[in-house]
């Protein structure tokens, strides 16, 4: 699932695409008039002063006749700070209740519904209210990721405008960044209840055989007997098949997604590869930001040994591997692997969908919102000096070596280890974290026997042996060896190429497109070290603008080195290669 900046456009570039969006820079004197003026607020009265105050504004307004003409609406925003920032700092609270306004004051002169900031200076508390008991600051499931959750009042003579818009604000004077999104929850509470109900063909078949059942039936039955019973027995006396359309309900849902979400961003279905979509969504049962992955399945009828089988096939289709990301991810529970929150698949009436609902992975920068190790190695490292970068280069291959071994010692391997697949961003404790995620082509060694028990661990001799054979051609190319091919054997040897290929990139990333990357990691392959030195400088001279001005391949001899024994499998163990990191 790679929701980042993509290198190979070698500019800022967002994948993720609103035709809706506007992207503010925010450097005016009246901000800074406005900052002054909130801490001249917070030193007079406090916090707690304002807030009552703030109250009792608010039902003041709520029980006034012009409430009437105000529509509810929900912002939802990210908050990007190259440093950390301590959620609960009054000055946080105020920055954001200037950027809600902010971002409704540039919509409305986008729109020509008022003509500059003086009319919206005039016309702002009539056309909208805000109140900081409804205001909320925190942060993103489990990372140190921080968002707001804001509830204000808008005039209906535009709400139409603000429905559904992002907004991009950068207050450069704060080294802040907001992303803004604006929904109206009267038009979702609308929608919800005009939305005429889809009917599932699978289910109209049912609640008619059902009702013949009952018909033809009727002549035996007693009329105390209960509907309960007529249906317990119309799923004994229907084929295999059809009773497993019962079982099905319990994991196949309608229109969830639609009801349980607001879209903040989505790829181009065009994007990614064929068939999936990513969104970047809210949840407000939680108050929480997800990354969701929708995955259009080929299949039109879904039996219940689809998602439940553990049989380990010898052919197995799209659809089951699909599913099998969703088992395996449900089984993981650490740091440095994505953490999957739930998974269901939906009927739709063009089919059905696999959704797999995840942690929202971006690493929090002010100026590169990038959220895959490539991006973060050409943004972030490729500048650094080179005590920082190896001090960097050895954080993030610890944080991947212990996510590798927990996977590997529960009989998985992931098959597609590589940059792109590894997300990054700020832990709670506002250090760097990074995360294997996208197993798409991930496999349980172990489905035949031991893919029920939750969290079983595989000894040393097993673990040393772990190996999985291909029924598809896995990883990518540059990354993969040939045990990728199909009817090979692919073991945690072929994952340590990957990671070896993996810290190459991390030593200096090299932007356009993938021929550039797999030709230095293939020369590097079939070169000696010291052979290839002076060519790769030559390179990084030619097409590497970001690198630091000292930069050269020879302060990263002994990186290289790890780089070359991984790819030439010399070191084939875990702890091996963490002992050797933890040297640098």
């Amino acid at each position: 699932m790679n929701q980042g900046e993509n290198v190979n456009k070698q500019e800022d570039d967002h994948r993720l695409t609103d035709e809706d969006q506007t992207f503010i820079n925010e450097q005016t004197d009246d901000d800074k008039r406005f900052s002054n003026t909130v801490v001249d607020r917070w030193e007079q009265g406090g916090l707690e002063a304002l807030l009552e105050l703030e109250n009792r504004n608010k039902q003041e307004f709520l029980s006034s006749e012009e409430k009437s003409m105000f529509s509810e609406f929900i912002v939802i925003c990210q908050i990007r700070k190259d440093k950390y920032i301590n959620e609960q700092d009054p000055h946080l609270q105020f920055l954001m209740e200037k950027a809600v306004y902010k971002g409704v004051q540039k919509i409305l002169i986008k729109a020509q519904k008022i003509q500059d900031k003086e009319q919206w200076q005039r016309e702002q508390q009539r056309l909208m209210r805000l109140f900081y008991s409804d205001m909320n600051i925190g942060f993103i499931t489990s990372t140190g990721q921080l968002k707001s959750t804001v509830f204000i009042y808008v005039h209906i003579s535009i709400a139409s405008n603000l429905d559904n818009r992002q907004i991009n604000m950068n207050f450069n004077k704060e080294d802040l960044k907001i992303i803004a999104n604006y929904f109206s929850i009267d038009e979702r509470n609308k929608s919800s209840k005009s939305s005429p109900e889809f009917t599932s063909p699978i289910l109209t078949k049912q609640k008619s055989e059902k009702e013949q059942f009952i018909q033809s039936s009727a002549g035996s039955k007693t009329l105390s007997q209960n509907e309960g019973e007529v249906e317990n027995q119309l799923k004994k006396s229907l084929p295999l098949c059809h009773q497993s359309n019962w079982l099905k309900q319990e994991f196949i849902k309608k229109d969830y997604f639609k009801k349980q979400f607001l879209i903040l961003q989505k790829t181009n279905e065009n994007d990614l590869k064929s068939g999936v979509q990513i969104f970047f969504v809210y949840r407000i049962k939680d108050d929480q930001i997800y990354a969701v992955k929708k995955s259009k399945l080929a299949s039109d009828v879904i039996s219940f040994f689809d998602v439940f089988s553990t049989v380990n096939l010898s052919e197995i289709t799209n659809d089951q591997r699909k599913i099998r990301e969703a088992k395996i991810l449900s089984k993981l529970n650490h740091p440095n692997v994505l953490t999957l929150y739930d998974w269901w698949i939906e009927e739709e009436e063009c089919g059905y969908s696999l959704y797999l609902m995840s942690e929202f992975c971006s690493y929090p920068g002010l100026k590169h919102q990038t959220n895959d190790l490539l991006n973060y190695a050409y943004y972030y490292l490729n500048p650094m000096n080179c005590k920082e970068k190896i001090e960097q280069i050895k954080t993030i291959m610890l944080q991947i070596m212990d996510g590798l071994e927990y996977i590997h010692k529960r009989g998985i391997v992931h098959r597609d280890l590589k940059p792109e697949n590894i997300f990054v961003t700020y832990g709670i404790d506002c250090q760097l974290q990074v995360m294997l995620a996208d197993f798409d082509q991930g496999k349980d060694v172990r489905e035949s026997k031991l893919s029920i028990i939750t969290d079983e661990k595989l000894n040393d001799k097993d673990l040393n042996s772990i190996k999985s054979r291909n029924t598809i051609n896995s990883g990518t190319s540059g990354y993969a060896t040939a045990n990728s091919q199909i009817n090979k054997e692919y073991d945690k040897m072929d994952e340590f190429y990957a990671l070896g290929v993996t810290l190459l990139h991390l030593i200096l990333a090299f932007p356009g497109e993938p021929k550039n990357r797999n030709l230095y990691t293939n020369t590097f392959a079939i070169s000696d070290i010291s052979d290839v030195l002076l060519l790769f400088d030559s390179w990084a001279v030619k097409l590497v603008k970001n690198k630091h001005p000292e930069f050269n391949f020879q302060q990263y001899f002994h990186l290289m080195e790890l780089a070359k024994a991984l790819l030439e499998k010399k070191v084939k163990e875990h702890d091996h290669i963490r002992k050797i990191i933890q040297k640098w």
